[in-house]
C-alpha cells in the first residue's frame, strides 16, 4: 500500500474517532431529552445511555485495532499470528455492539412494551449487518492465516 493511502486511512479513521466520541457526548443529552419528551421510558435514559455509550466503545475499540494492523502493514509484519488476533478483536468488538444494539431494541419491545416496527427493524438490521460483519471478519482472519502458512512455507523453500 502507498503511504498516501495509508496516510488518508488514519486520517479518516480519527475523523471517525472524533466523531465518535461526540456521538457519545450527544448519547445521554438526547436520552434525556427522549426521558423528558415521553415520560414511560424515563426510567431508561441512564441505561441506554450507558448501553449506547458502550456500543460506540466498541467501534472505537476496533478503529484502535485497525490503526495497530496499519502499523503492522507498514512495517511489513502483518504475516505474523500476532496480525490474526487483532483481526479476531475487530470481530468481537463488531459482534459486542450488535448484541448491545439488539438487545436494547428487544428489551424495549419485549419487556417495556414501547417502540414500533421501527425498533423491530432496528434489532434485525443489527444483528444481521453485526452477524455479516462478525462472518466477513472470520472470513478475513482465515485469509490472513493461509497467507501466514504460504509465507512461511514459502520461507522454508527459500
Amino acid at each position: 500500500m502507498t503511504s498516501r493511502v495509508m496516510a488518508w486511512l488514519r486520517f479518516l479513521l480519527i475523523l471517525v474517532l472524533v466523531g465518535s466520541v461526540l456521538g457519545q457526548l450527544l448519547i445521554p443529552l438526547i436520552a434525556a431529552d427522549e426521558g423528558r419528551r415521553a415520560p414511560e421510558v424515563s426510567h431508561l435514559v441512564v441505561p441506554y445511555s450507558v448501553a449506547g455509550i458502550l456500543a460506540v466503545a466498541c467501534l472505537q475499540a476496533a478503529v484502535a485495532c485497525i490503526w495497530a494492523l496499519l502499523g503492522m502493514v507498514e512495517s511489513g509484519r502483518i504475516y505474523t499470528r500476532r496480525a490474526l488476533r487483532w483481526v479476531e478483536a475487530i470481530a468481537w468488538c463488531g459482534g459486542l455492539a450488535a448484541a448491545i444494539c439488539a438487545a436494547t431494541g428487544a428489551h424495549l419491545v419485549a419487556w417495556e412494551g414501547i417502540g414500533g416496527p421501527g425498533v423491530v427493524l432496528g434489532g434485525v438490521a443489527a444483528v444481521v449487518a453485526g452477524g455479516a460483519f462478525v462472518l466477513l471478519m472470520i472470513v478475513m482472519r482465515g485469509l490472513l492465516a493461509v497467507a501466514i502458512s504460504d509465507r512461511a512455507e514459502l520461507a522454508e523453500v527459500i
